[in-house]
């Protein structure tokens, strides 16, 4: 790995360490309970307009955010030291069954409400921090449930492997899967990885290196990088001791 490379890898464990630090101020942006709350009464909250805008920037950043912004990731990725094994394609599953279900309740809300009846992007929190209290609510109630979404991300990452978390529960990943679904449908330029199947050196680094338990090997051996679970962390790109793999942005499908 070049200085370069390895400067781009330092600065995105960084990003997400940071990401992880400020999730008692976002993580009421990122709840997948206060949007249901708010949907029964006919309010967007700022977790429907996170996920909202998670679904529009993936139609051209696919699921960089989950690479490089994700609190949960700043979580799980350090805990691969602890248990590295490689999460199969089947606890991809889960997270669907979860957020099919889960999304169809939102939608019954706000139906249910008779539409929206008003855009509330701080509903739930006080002065913007998720972690904190008021009279109606005590601040330890707020750290119990913050320490519990915490601790379930890290039991998942020590229990079924690399970030194993964002493969069985994560109920963003599909908001962006489903809008790279739509990018590659209409084939405009996004960022994406690329390979060059004739560098390969078949020396397996990238699958090795990448922290979504993705075999990059195969992918490169194909000349198709798009892979559901890819977060376009470029770990395999800055790994690879060929530069057969790089980040780039691009028309493709």
């Amino acid at each position: 790995m070049t200085q370069r490379l390895a400067r781009r890898q330092a600065l995105r464990r960084v990003l997400l360490l940071l990401s992880f630090i400020a999730f008692p101020v976002t993580m009421n942006y990122l709840s997948p309970y206060l949007i249901v709350d708010g949907a029964f009464q006919g309010i967007v909250t700022g977790s429907t307009l996170a996920f909202a805008a998670m679904f529009a920037i993936s139609l051209v950043l696919g699921r960089a955010w989950c690479g490089w912004a994700c609190p949960a990731a700043g979580l799980q990725e350090p805990l691969l030291r602890v248990n590295d094994r490689r999460v199969g394609r089947r606890a991809g599953l889960v997270k669907w069954a979860i957020w099919l279900p889960w999304l169809a309740l939102i939608v019954f809300g706000f139906v249910r409400a008779g539409g929206v009846a008003a855009i509330e992007p701080l509903y739930g929190t006080v002065n913007g921090i998720s972690v904190a209290g008021d009279a109606d609510r005590p601040i330890i109630f707020a750290y119990v449930i913050y320490f519990a979404v915490v601790l379930v991300f890290f039991l998942l990452a020590l229990a079924v492997g690399r970030r194993g978390g964002c493969h069985t529960i994560c109920w963003m990943a599909p908001f962006m899967i489903s809008g790279r679904t739509v990018r590659n449908t209409v084939r405009w330029p996004a960022l994406r990885l690329a390979a060059d199947t004739a560098a390969c050196t078949s020396c397996g680094a990238c699958t090795r290196g990448c922290p979504m338990s993705i075999d990059v090997e195969a992918l490169v051996a194909s000349g198709d990088m798009e892979h559901a679970e890819c977060v376009l962390c470029a770990t395999c790109a800055d790994g690879c001791p060929a530069s057969a793999i790089r980040l780039t942005f691009a028309s493709g499908g």
